[in-house]
Parts: structure tokens; sequence; C-alpha cells
């Protein structure tokens, strides 16, 4: 089995070959997407190996997931304009198993535990929604509301949803989602105490 440092340079190799793959097409807006899901990736190794934080093997397989649907899948987001709604009501559940894994480790309630859980959650997301609203306005990047792309002459973003309607419902969906992990993984929790308790 590699050794943690030789299985990161061998990611960083990998990334930088495929970058430079990518330059030497020169699609240019593949490229950028490439780029950022590589970086990203590359961030989560980094942080997981900084911090010591001991993730799996599947949860790295969650992050991949999680940053193809968000940053290689992205256009998207112009040719459906359900995916960025699937898009907040799935993620943050998702992220919900990352975060839980680390705050299981806290000598604690199982109840705080999962308080926190939701809680960093629902907190990233409006600092996520805030961000978009800061891009939008400083470089008019049109990240807030739903757009599809129309290809009748000139191609252009028609929006579909109004800009605040659509934070005001990724913020929702986003909590919804994060407390359907709660649910679960209460449910989860007590079946394991009483029920599979009382079968032994």
């Amino acid at each position: 089995m590699l050794k943690i440092h030789t299985r990161h340079v061998i990611y960083i190799s990998a990334g930088v070959l495929i970058l430079s793959i990518l330059y030497a097409l020169k699609n240019t807006s593949y490229f950028v997407r490439a780029s950022g899901f590589i970086l990203s990736v590359l961030l989560f190794c980094l942080f997981d190996y900084f911090f010591g934080l001991g993730f799996k093997k599947h949860h790295y397989l969650i992050f991949i997931l999680i940053s193809v649907a968000g940053i290689l899948l992205s256009p998207l987001y112009f040719l459906f304009s359900v995916y960025d709604k699937i898009l907040h009501l799935t993620t943050p559940m998702l992220i919900c198993i990352l975060i839980f894994y680390l705050t299981n480790r806290l000598k604690t309630k199982f109840s705080i535990k999962l308080a926190i859980t939701f809680f960093v959650i629902v907190g990233s997301l409006a600092i996520f929604e805030v961000g978009e609203y800061s891009l939008d306005k400083i470089f008019n990047w049109q990240i807030q509301g739903v757009y599809i792309r129309d290809y009748s002459g000139i191609e252009k973003l028609n929006i579909i949803m109004d800009k605040n309607d659509d934070t005001m419902i990724d913020l929702i969906l986003g909590t919804i989602s994060s407390l359907f992990f709660v649910i679960a993984k209460t449910g989860i929790f007590h079946y394991k105490k009483h029920v599979l308790k009382e079968k032994r």
C-alpha cells in the first residue's frame, strides 16, 4: 500500500498532467471547469493531510461527486433550470456526511453532534449565498438567479427565476436536506441502540 505522501505526489502529478493536456486542447470553458475541479479535490486532499482529519475512501468519493456535479457539469445550470435546485437539495446532505464524520469524534451527546453538523451546514449555505451576492455585485457574474441559454439568434442568458427567490429557495432546500440527514441519522442511531440491542 502506498504511503500517504506518495499518494499525494501521484495526485498532484496527475493533476498537472491533466491540466497540461487541457491547456493543449485550449478549450477555455472546459479548461476553467476542469482546473476548478482538480484544484478543489487537491485542496480537499491537502486539508485532510495537514489537519490529520483521516477521511476514508468513501468520503473522497463523496467530495469528488460533489465537485463533478457542481463544477465539471456546471453547464447544466443553463440547460436545465431544475438542475440548480437538485444540487441544492442533495449536496448539503452529502456534506453533512463529511461534517458528521468529524463531529462524531467529539466527546459529547449524539444530539449535540447532530446539532453542530446541522448548524455548520446551514451557516455554510448562508455564507455561500452571501458570496454569490458579493460576486454578482462586484463582477456581475450572474450567479444569483436561475438562467437558461437562448440560442435563437444571438446566444444570451434569460433569467427565469428572480435573484431573491433563487437565494431563498436555495437556503430552504439546503435546510430541508440537512434536516433530512438529522432525522435519518437519529432514526438509525435509535434503531441500533434499542432494536439491535434487544435482539442480542
